[in-house]
């Protein structure tokens, strides 16, 4: 009965202890994905602040105001006047959506005049 004793706490010993290794290897694997991650982060981070500079770049008044002398005669671009500042309230109605019938006999009327392109 000793013996049988001895040999089942070597087999609880074994498991516990291999049960013990692979948490501490698993631990380890997370803990090298946190590492990769923050470094993902930390990355992200410097891009976006590069990307905000850049940002803060190209929206300097005196280079948005030179650009638009140099296109002014592609946009005619013209100063905003008071009567075009509107509240959002004042704005036109979005127009409603088709109704289904008419959507479809829209598509029939399109699809038969690329028959007749073709």
């Amino acid at each position: 009965m000793l013996k049988t004793l001895d040999v089942l706490l070597v087999a609880i010993v074994l498991v516990a202890a291999t049960w013990t290794f692979g948490q501490k290897y698993q631990a380890e694997s997370l803990e090298h994905e946190v590492l990769l991650l923050d470094r993902k982060i930390a990355q992200e981070r410097e891009t976006m602040q590069l990307l905000e500079a850049d940002w803060s770049l190209l929206n300097q008044p005196f280079r948005l105001e030179a650009l638009a002398r140099n296109f002014d005669a592609v946009l005619e671009l013209k100063p905003v006047e008071p009567q075009q500042i509107v509240e959002p309230n004042q704005l036109p109605a979005v127009p409603a959506p088709p109704a289904p019938e008419e959507a479809a006999h829209a598509s029939k009327i399109a699809s038969a005049s690329q028959g007749r392109i073709r």
